[in-house]
């Protein structure tokens, strides 16, 4: 997780806050210095403080979601502006939630499990797809006759109903080939 304000205090305890609760933090004090960490390093969740000198959080986020390789990153937006159209302002940039300062522990971790939840879930929906992309490939390999029961052992390795899936296709499709059926 990246934690982005420009008061030392504040990233101090918020990093600490994270940390106490399992979760690695890396700080940033601007929102330039943050861009340039993400940009060698990714992280699942950035908190983010907009009242920040020469570029605010509003411009850090906005930058970040107009950045192909940053735009899919989960921001919490952190401020002691507690307006409506600040909120407002932010969730139309594409900030993901809003907390105020100062922060509540409870909420803040809430909120940050929520949303490391979802990215899991996302995360292995993703891996799934690629997966059953790679059947696909043996399916059509094998219409081709040029299968390769090799191919399918990253998937036939999975505990699941994809796995056996491959590991029955691993089966079927060399004793189809074999016999001349289509």
């Amino acid at each position: 997780m990246l934690v982005v304000d420009d008061d030392r205090t504040n990233r101090m305890m918020v990093t600490y806050r994270l940390e106490i609760n399992g979760i690695h933090a890396v700080a940033a004090e601007s929102g330039q210095q943050a861009l340039g960490i993400m940009r060698t390093e990714s992280f699942d969740v950035v908190l983010l403080d907009i009242l920040m000198p020469q570029m605010d959080g509003y411009t850090t986020l906005e930058l970040m979601k107009n950045d192909p390789a940053l735009r899919d990153t989960p921001v919490v937006m952190i401020s002691q502006l507690d307006e409506v159209d600040s909120v407002i302002r932010c969730l139309e940039l594409g900030a993901e939630d809003y907390l105020p300062k100062p922060l509540n522990s409870l909420l803040l971790m809430a909120r940050i499990n929520g949303i490391l939840l979802r990215k899991r879930l996302t995360d292995m929906e993703e891996d799934y797809d690629n997966q059953l992309g790679v059947l696909i490939e043996a399916l059509n390999t094998a219409e081709k006759d040029a299968f390769d029961p090799e191919s399918l052992n990253p998937v036939a390795d999975r505990n699941d109903r994809l796995g056996e899936c491959a590991r029955t296709l691993q089966r079927i499709i060399p004793a189809v080939s074999r016999h001349g059926h289509p």
